[in-house]
């Protein structure tokens, strides 16, 4: 079941306390609506009654979705600088969820899924909509390697996050996305064929790079591109 709980929220504009149902997990099979709310971009989002200002809370919840094999554990977009602990933590939480410290009927269910974690509404968009549209995620970022080896220059100052943002009959198309205020840039269209070949190459040119993601649960070239803590 999806769980929410009442909170209080102050409007960053103009401090009104707000009460709100904050979300602390979503099933998309039996709650198709919130899917459908994430991938139109209103999920969770506000209206201030008093200075009508629209904001959105960063996500921090798990999202379930059977039929389409996915649990993803979202996390606030601050939190990829420290990508790796988020990571062991998420992997821990789906261990006792749907893994092997799992009860029999869970691990049953667990076995249908693959584990995710992703910083930001843009990021958790994406996974649902690549696995509505039957997409392999690794593929998704090997996309968008190409993409980053043939731009000269990064949108927003590099502080922008590529993201598939739509498909069209056989095209994919991603933009460059400022996970900050989901500020959309500039768009570019691969043909799908693209990511085919990359889920067909089995020992060819892609082998390494979707090697880096084996038994990942952070599938997102920040993966490469983010600093750790040391």
């Amino acid at each position: 079941m999806s769980l929410f709980r009442d909170t209080e929220i102050v409007c960053p504009v103009c401090a009104t306390k707000i009460d709100f149902k904050l979300v602390d997990s979503v099933n998309a099979d039996r709650r198709p609506d919130l899917r459908q709310a994430i991938l139109d971009g209103t999920f969770q989002l506000l209206d201030c009654p008093s200075c009508k200002s629209a904001f959105r809370l960063d996500p921090e919840f798990n999202y379930l979705d059977v039929g389409r094999g996915q649990w993803i554990a979202a996390k606030p977009v601050a939190g990829v600088s420290e990508w790796k602990a988020h990571e062991e933590e998420a992997r821990d939480l789906y261990a006792l969820a749907y893994g092997e410290r799992a009860e029999a009927l869970a691990k049953e269910v667990g076995a249908m899924l693959k584990p995710r974690l992703v910083f930001g509404w843009p990021a958790l968009r994406e996974k649902v909509l690549a696995a509505g549209e039957g997409l392999d995620d690794i593929a998704i970022e090997a996309c968008k390697a190409t993409v980053m080896r043939n731009s000269a220059d990064l949108p927003f100052s590099g502080e922008a996050d590529l993201r598939l943002v739509d498909v069209k009959g056989d095209k994919l198309v991603f933009a460059w996305v400022n996970p900050a205020d989901n500020t959309t840039g500039e768009m570019v269209a691969l043909p799908r064929s693209l990511h085919d070949e990359i889920v067909a190459d089995e020992d060819g040119d892609w082998y390494d790079f979707k090697s880096d993601f084996d038994g990942a649960l952070y599938v997102d070239l920040n993966r490469v591109l983010v600093d750790q803590p040391a």
